[in-house]
């Protein structure tokens, strides 16, 4: 099964690890496995050397049993041994770079030197705080109490023919993405919707799987207090078992 169809049925759990911030990954993949997460993004903002992130993809594949995506900052993050790459487009970015012309280089460099990497194009949303994504890819941040306009760029990315949306308040985000925004863009989009940032217990989390986003992705707490994955991932089960 490729990554994009395994992303697209139901509500899973990833768990974002950031080699770059925490020399502890491998501890924090093992935590998270255990307490059930679907799946791995690996990446940061900041971004880590190319070689670098080779080994520690290699290292987390030979403990996971479930798909390991990139989440690259910069174009250099990528590997061919991850299972596939989010794609991405900052959508609401002010710098036509983070929307178009890092995305131009990324995909020679993807089709010339990893042509089996799966690739998965990704709308990439910024939404209130937008933590350290949104400053460095100079984004301006949707506000949190404007779903219509979270829908608008949604829409966008489904009309432009991206295969999937993700809202991102950011990385240690005093507050996630609000759930009426994730209602009114589950109502409009087709395509996979990936939901991150300020997830910080399982009754948050448990409120947005009842909107039935594709994916839940919590990174922070991960880092800071990974016993509550467990608690995390529990309450989405709650809400998406038969």
């Amino acid at each position: 099964m490729r990554v994009l169809e395994y992303l697209s049925e139901g509500v899973k759990h990833f768990t974002l690890i950031d080699p770059d911030k925490s020399v502890d990954y491998i501890k924090i993949a093992k935590i998270a496995l255990e307490a059930g997460t679907d799946g791995i993004l690996v990446g940061g903002s900041l971004g880590i050397p190319s070689g670098e992130l080779d080994d520690v993809v290699k290292e987390l594949k030979l403990i996971s049993h479930v798909p390991i995506v990139l989440f690259p900052g910069t174009i250099c993050q990528i590997t061919q041994r991850a299972d596939a790459i989010l794609f991405l487009s900052v959508l609401n970015s002010q710098d036509p770079y983070f929307i178009v012309g890092a995305q131009l280089q990324g995909a020679v460099i993807l089709a010339k030197h990893y042509p089996n990497l799966e690739v998965i194009s990704t709308a990439y949303i910024l939404v209130g705080d937008g933590g350290a994504a949104g400053y460095l890819s100079m984004a301006r941040p949707l506000p949190l109490k404007r779903p219509e306009i979270a829908v608008a760029y949604a829409l966008a990315a489904r009309y432009m023919g991206f295969n999937a949306v993700y809202l991102e308040a950011g990385s240690g985000a005093p507050e996630p993405v609000p759930i009426p925004m994730v209602r009114a863009v589950r109502k409009y989009l087709d395509r996979v919707l990936i939901v991150g940032g300020g997830i910080r217990s399982g009754a948050i989390a448990e409120q947005i799987a009842r909107e039935r986003p594709n994916v839940i992705v919590t990174g922070t707490i991960a880092e800071e207090e990974p016993e509550k994955l467990r608690e995390i991932v529990r309450s989405i089960r709650n809400v998406v078992k038969p």
